[in-house]
């Protein structure tokens, strides 16, 4: 179950800046690490722990904090990137997502459905 803890809908890069891993992946290990001057690094690890992504690419914070748009995204939908690695070959051109407060840590969301594929700010 997931409960917004507040109504709060805008951030500062200090506020965003941090490490982000998703929630409740199993065959993935992932992890965004946005930095200042919106740039982010990217790691995706198969469920084998091999390295199968390793990316820097930038952000923007957009709509006064509210939303984070990321460049040259993969979508990482937590599917099995040892039975099909090309999968991680195949980023999309950006993706623009809200950011919000979810169990008192900033959240985003990058799946089709709501509240599919969320990453989590790390404290």
């Amino acid at each position: 179950m997931i409960t917004i803890n507040s109504c709060r809908n805008s951030f500062t890069e200090k506020e965003v800046i941090g490490y982000y891993v998703p929630i409740g992946y199993k065959n993935t290990y992932d992890t965004i690490r946005l930095l200042e001057n919106g740039v982010y690094h990217r790691k995706v690890y198969d469920k084998n722990k091999k390295l199968v992504l390793d990316q820097v690419s930038n952000y923007e914070l957009r709509n006064g904090g509210s939303k984070i748009y990321f460049h040259s995204y993969f979508l990482n939908f937590d599917r099995d990137l040892v039975q099909f690695p090309e999968l991680v070959n195949d980023p999309i051109g950006g993706l623009e997502t809200p950011l919000e407060i979810v169990n008192n840590k900033i959240q985003f969301c990058a799946g089709y459905k709501i509240y599919s594929n969320c990453y989590q700010k790390l404290k």
